[in-house]
């Protein structure tokens, strides 16, 4: 199955600055301090040359699926290329008053960072992450499910069966953009999720003796998290369900 071949690396952003000019550099930091404040993260390299901020899995009905970073540009020699996930089709008013500039299907390319209007350059980011912060947002419970890289899908199916089996009068629901399981019209008691190394339970049940139990699974201040190669703890989770259910 196709994949993304872009992928984050360990390299320092600040090494690869290092290696194009200081005009390119300064422009580079300009562009990443728009980044960082529209996206909430730090800037990391995905493959040898791009600069991206925040990640997002897709997968296409092609079957091709990757994660992708949700703003992301590269202060390229010949001019900085910007990319737009979604396109420009939504940017036609910006486009007109941006400035000098060249774009291609997803690509923005500024020879100068003087060339533009850095104003509607950053309107025109908000945008993009705000589009691609909804890209594949599940609207079912069958969405969701399509949506989860395949890596984690044979566990999250385990995870998903036993949840079943041990509450099957309860509904299973899309609630805060991952599953829900409720009985009647009350909220979701238990709550499972599905991600590129790990599937997860929520919340952490308020039983003292029980938490103590999943202490080694729990990450964060309300996610029991189980990392794909190894086992999931059949017993634990049974009676984290059980309790989050009582």
């Amino acid at each position: 199955m196709p994949v993304n071949k872009t992928i984050p690396t360990d390299v320092a952003v600040e090494t690869f600055l290092n290696s194009v000019s200081a005009e390119r550099r300064k422009e580079a930091n300009t562009i990443i301090d728009l980044m960082s404040k529209i996206s909430g993260t730090r800037p990391v390299m995905w493959g040898p040359s791009i600069i991206g901020f925040g990640t997002k899995h897709y997968k296409y009905d092609t079957g091709r699926e990757g994660d992708m970073p949700q703003l992301a540009f590269s202060p390229r020699k010949a001019s900085i290329t910007i990319y737009f996930n979604e396109g420009f089709s939504v940017h036609s008013t910006e486009l007109k008053i941006l400035g000098k500039h060249k774009h291609s299907v997803s690509c923005l390319y500024i020879n100068k960072l003087t060339d533009i209007n850095v104003v509607i350059l950053r309107k025109m980011l908000e945008q993009s992450f705000i589009a691609t912060e909804s890209l594949n947002k599940p609207k079912t419970v069958d969405e969701y499910i399509a949506n989860i890289p395949n890596a984690s899908r044979p566990k999250f199916d385990e995870l998903r069966q036993l949840v079943r089996d041990l509450l099957p009068s309860y509904s299973e629901v899309l609630s805060y953009g991952i599953i829900g399981y409720k009985i009647d019209d009350k909220r979701p008691r238990v709550f499972i999720s599905g991600w590129k190394d790990h599937v997860a339970i929520y919340p952490v049940p308020k039983d003292d003796g029980l938490k103590e139990d999943l202490k080694p699974y729990i990450k964060g201040k309300g996610t029991i998290w189980f990392e794909l190669d190894k086992d999931l703890p059949v017993e634990l989770i049974k009676r984290t369900v059980q309790a989050l259910a009582s």
